[in-house]
């Protein structure tokens, strides 16, 4: 890990190592030579403990070059999950859609699948209070009264039924086929959605290889208002890589500006990085966790320049 200090890069900060971050001004203002579409997925879920069986669905981004026809190429997938007060619908316009366009139009980065989904039971009744609060009836660990078991929803019903439809490195539905595909498959989100991301690391380490927590800390398994100490995160976080120390990963973590956007992220990551179990770089094959910080407010559509620097770091 460097402990040197160097001076601002960029929009990127210099924390007490070095983290860079990259801007891209084309995915938010060009227009793509190819474009790719969305996709909707329904599917049910019932493994909230209530005897409630819920519909949901969740859209699928499918880059420019995909083509159902072809089998023989296979694509990773990286999970997206939106912050609070959003829903699946958060990146399906033109306008949204071509930001993730932008990203692979470069061809700097591999093009990938992106699956939107929801922690929300129904975004649509609720999208009155949704809008107003976020504070409704929702999978994750922050909504009162309800199990946190999204991550099982996400492990049983959402992978198998998006992986299994288009031309994934999934073969299977079993526990064993889910364990062997994690290397192709991510899970993000923003605020919200990155203390979800946290969640997923400590709850579904064994199913995803990669991990990008956007603006947002861990609440080590707390309700997102509820104070942690450093102890507890750091609990939390390396729970799950040391019940399966044999298994790879690596955390790609981003965050705007600390005095505009998550400063609770920012002083978890100077502790974070530096526990044993983690190597600080961007090196998949020596390293496991990285920290880049913009210049950025707090906004889930800054999400594609948020990863044009992560995507060339997840699935390598």
């Amino acid at each position: 890990m460097s402990e040197k200090k160097l001076v601002l890069k960029k929009a990127g900060e210099i924390i007490d190592f070095e983290t860079v971050f990259e801007l891209n001004p084309d995915i938010e203002e060009a227009t793509p030579k190819h474009k790719g579409r969305m996709v909707r997925v329904d599917y049910t879920t019932d493994v909230y403990e209530y005897g409630v069986t819920y519909p949901k669905y969740c859209n699928v981004y499918l880059p420019y070059c995909y083509d159902e026809n072809d089998k023989t190429r296979k694509y990773n997938v990286l999970y997206y999950q939106h912050g609070n007060t959003c829903d699946p619908e958060l990146f399906n316009t033109p306008e949204t859609i071509k930001k993730f366009d932008n990203l692979f139009d470069s061809g700097e980065i591999e093009p990938c699948i992106i699956v939107c989904t929801t922690y929300y039971f129904d975004p649509a009744r609720d999208e009155k209070e949704r809008h107003k609060t976020g504070i409704v009836p929702a999978g994750d660990n922050h909504s009162t009264g309800s199990v946190a078991n999204f991550y099982r929803e996400v492990i049983e019903d959402i992978i198998p039924n998006v992986e299994m439809k288009f031309n994934t490195y999934l073969t299977g539905t079993s526990k064993e086929k889910l364990i062997a595909s994690r290397d192709h498959r991510a899970f993000s989100g923003y605020s919200r959605g990155a203390a979800c991301t946290w969640y997923m690391f400590h709850n579904a380490f064994q199913f995803f290889r990669w991990y990008a927590p956007m603006s947002c800390m861990t609440t080590a398994g707390k309700g997102i208002f509820d104070k942690t100490s450093d102890e507890e995160v750091i609990d939390y976080v390396t729970f799950a890589p040391k019940k399966f120390e044999k298994l790879p990963f690596f955390i790609y973590g981003t965050n705007g500006d600390p005095e505009k956007d998550v400063k609770q992220m920012h002083d978890q990551m100077k502790y974070l990085t530096k526990q044993d179990i983690f190597s600080y770089g961007t090196d998949p094959s020596e390293n496991n966790i990285y920290y880049s910080v913009s210049e950025y407010y707090h906004s889930d559509l800054l999400v594609p320049m948020y990863y044009w620097n992560s995507l060339k770091v997840l699935f390598h």
